[in-house]
């Protein structure tokens, strides 16, 4: 069992008040002189115990203190303030004042000379040698105390009393085996000292202002005899220099400042000032992962060599490719690719694995041959592709990735088109033979232009999260356009018409309505569905279809800029699917309607002229009747009568399109279709019990959770990188766990997350920093 100091005295206090009532005449009163005042702060806490615990000073009833005719008054319980059993024994703590000084009542002044008879109807508070006590003796003392080694020098009996009032109550203090000394104890004071040094550095004089006297000096001597720096706003360039330069326990602080460099903004700024102009040889080299401008230098150096890159052939654009990866690679590891500062050199690992693939050759004798390449090995081109166009921001560096996706991603995706669209002219049945089948899942997601390469990216990540994921393929009505496709998914499938009359390739239900909104969602709750637009309508009882996802919105209004809104994507899932699982769905069903093409810098360009069209969308057109067309002509899913033509390979009806959909490849028309279960639904008890914020100190109380599950504080509950925590890492110690966060935290909405070993999320709550 831990004890904490408080503990010990309170027992010791007790046993002052015991006596043998055969032989002895009870204790008037408890004498506790400590002649250098160490307990002085943590003399309420003691109240709380004991109600009867008096102080020998000026006049303050509120805090119990007073002159000593007050005193006895209260000891003889003739005043009202004395609240307490008649049979308590009262102790009067004596601030300033030794043992000896109770032993010459002639030397004694006026103000002390009412309490000297209590020395002997009373007794005495001391230690067993006749002593009085001392923080240090209740350290120490293996009998009375913790039983603790400790230094004796000055330092750390001075340390001893200023960190008295922060571990006092504290039950959990981690003291170590070897010797308690002045380092450790100024730990205590400051848990958080690398953290500190850092704010500091970012706020400087700000900084010390907020620390009490005691943390202030405390500070300081850590500053100096463990970091070797004044802490003085004007120093704060050359402290940043030392930041960088890495050096002994700086190697700590820097890796701290790495771990989480969103934490503190204001260092950039300071360590550009702090480079040194030579970065030295041998032992005397300074790192150069330190300075924000040797990275930028080598960003730029990368530019001009990807833009070589994309003037290669594949093959040996793949070397070229290798070799830049083993030149940059370190620097994924610096602090400024977590900075965002790094964005070709992020780019540069998925243009590789891009064109790994694109340089292979892919065999394409049978569309199931096809399908097979592509979802077991081809889909990671698109992948990639879509990584590395998200890695950068700006428009040279746009420019430069887009440069090479060209050279390289381009001719595979138009090779692989026109190999599919080949095989379909050859056996349209993938298409032409599709049956409305009946719907056996109750809970039904459909999620917009959710393609096959998302769904794998994004199962994935529930895997980990510890759900169970089935993916099933299979392939969208034609063309891949919404109005055409996502009834084919739904539940009314069977109710469509198979003769219905094409308006803007949206059929008919075969009561004759035409497949709008509003005739879409009566016909689902005419075949046991029942429509909810968000989470909060979930029933598991019923029957229910839910529509999510702005993908396919954002992709013909942002072209190529929609990679950037995948994330948004994944949260909106992933939240819907939580929801729903929380209000007791045991298993959902996500489908989608089609996928899409993807091309930064613009899909070949395929002329038809919009006279010889009915209607004519960017992969496919309705042609005139009697109009001659060479293009692919294959039957519409909803009435096999109607023909529609095919742009051809990756070409569109229009210019300078970077996204598309509606025509026949794979990227298009194979749609995933996933299920999935929360394994974790029947075995979760851990939860949250209490919450308690103590200025920018969380202390959190869990029930159910092993030791070992952790916590996190983030402004987006599924996103680590949100986190807000200073320390992030610390596990749960008997369902208890104590966190702090960033000072810019304060007053902002964010959530609580509890989670297991595998970091899989069990439990969440919101709260208010601080509040």
């Amino acid at each position: 069992m831990n004890y904490s100091l408080k503990d010990k005295v309170v027992e010791n206090l007790k046993k002052a008040a015991q006596h043998n009532s055969q032989i002895m005449v009870r204790p008037e009163v408890i004498l506790w002189p400590d002649p250098e005042r160490q307990f002085e702060q943590v003399i309420p806490a003691l109240q709380r115990t004991f109600p009867a615990l008096l102080i020998f000073g000026a006049f303050q009833p509120e805090k119990k203190q007073g002159p000593a005719i007050w005193l006895k008054c209260m000891v003889a319980r003739t005043l009202p303030e004395a609240e307490w059993p008649e049979k308590t024994i009262p102790i009067i703590y004596l601030p300033g004042m030794s043992k000896g000084d109770f032993r010459n009542i002639a030397v004694a002044g006026l103000d002390v000379q009412p309490l000297m008879e209590y020395q002997y109807s009373g007794t005495l508070f001391t230690q067993v040698n006749g002593r009085e006590w001392t923080v240090l003796a209740f350290m120490e003392n293996e009998q009375a105390g913790l039983g603790l080694n400790v230094a004796q020098d000055s330092a750390t009996k001075e340390y001893l009393v200023k960190v008295l009032p922060n571990v006092f109550e504290d039950k959990d203090v981690h003291f170590p085996q070897t010797i308690v000394d002045a380092n450790f104890l100024q730990s205590l004071l400051f848990p958080d000292t690398i953290p500190s040094v850092l704010q500091w550095l970012c706020k400087g004089d700000d900084f010390m202002k907020n620390l009490s006297p005691e943390q202030a000096e405390a500070f300081r001597s850590i500053c100096k005899s463990r970091y070797s720096f004044e802490p003085d706003a004007r120093n704060q360039v050359d402290v940043a220099q030392k930041l960088g330069s890495q050096r002994n326990d700086w190697k700590q602080v820097w890796q701290y400042y790495a771990n989480a460099p969103h934490k503190f903004p204001d260092i950039e700024p300071l360590l550009r000032l702090a480079k040194p102009d030579d970065l030295g040889t041998g032992v005397f080299t300074v790192p150069e992962e330190s300075w924000p401008q040797v990275n930028e230098q080598k960003e730029e150096e990368l530019r001009k060599e990807l833009k070589a890159v994309a003037k290669l052939q594949v093959k040996e654009a793949l070397k070229k490719l290798e070799s830049l990866k083993r030149k940059h690679q370190e620097r994924l590891r610096w602090v400024w690719s977590e900075r965002g500062q790094s964005p070709l050199a992020t780019a540069l690992t998925h243009l590789l694995a891009m064109t790994e693939v694109a340089a292979e050759p892919f065999p394409a004798t049978s569309i199931a041959e096809l399908k097979e390449y592509y979802t077991g090995k081809g889909y990671l081109a698109d992948q990639a592709m879509r990584w590395a166009l998200a890695s950068v921001k700006s428009e040279k560096d746009r420019e430069t990735v887009i440069g090479v996706i060209s050279t390289i991603y381009r001719p595979w995706l138009e090779n692989v088109t026109l190999k599919f669209q080949t095989l379909i002219k050859e056996d349209a049945s993938v298409f032409t033979n599709q049956q409305a089948q009946p719907e056996t899942e109750n809970f039904v997601l459909f999620v917009d232009a959710f393609r096959f390469e998302l769904a794998i990216e994004f199962s994935k990540r529930l895997i980990r999260n510890g759900y169970k994921v089935e993916m099933e393929t299979g392939w969208s009505a034609i063309p891949s356009l919404t109005p055409t496709a996502k009834p084919n998914v739904s539940p009314i499938a069977s109710a469509v018409a198979k003769r219905s009359e094409i308006k803007d390739f949206r059929p008919q239900l075969k009561s004759d309505k035409d497949l709008q909104t509003a005739n879409f969602r009566a016909a689902l709750a005419e075949h046991g569905f029942e429509f909810i637009p968000n989470g909060s309508g979930i029933d598991q009882g019923k029957r229910q279809w839910q529509e999510i996802g702005e993908i396919d919105t954002k992709g013909h209004s942002e072209q190529a800029g929609m990679v950037r809104r995948i994330e948004e994507l994944f949260e909106q899932v992933k939240e819907a699917i939580d929801a729903a699982f929380e209000k007791g769905v045991r298993r959902i069903k996500i489908v989608t309607d089609h996928g899409w093409l993807l091309l930064p810098g613009g899909l070949p360009k395929e002329e038809l002229n919009k006279n010889l069209t009915e209607n004519r969308w960017g992969r496919c057109a309705l042609i005139k009747e009697g109009a001659q067309v060479d293009l692919l002509h294959l039957p519409w899913r909803w009435n096999p009568g109607v023909y529609i033509a095919y742009a051809p390979g990756i070409s569109f009806f229009r210019k300078n399109d970077e996204y598309a959909h509606g025509g026949v490849s794979l990227h298009e028309c194979l749609v995933p279709t996933l299920f999935i279960e929360n394994t974790n639904a029947m075995q979760v008890t851990a939860r949250f019990a209490e919450v308690k914020w103590i200025n920018l100190t969380c202390k959190i109380e869990t029930t159910g959770a092993p030791d070992g599950y952790q916590v996190d504080i983030r402004t987006k509950y599924s996103d680590p990188a949100s986190s807000i925590v200073l320390l992030p890492g610390k596990t749960l110690k008997d369902n208890k766990l104590t966190l702090m966060v960033d000072d810019d935290a304060e007053g902002q909405s964010a959530t609580l997350v509890l989670m297991d070993e595998q970091g899989t999320i069990l439990n969440k709550r919101p709260t208010v920093v601080g509040g």
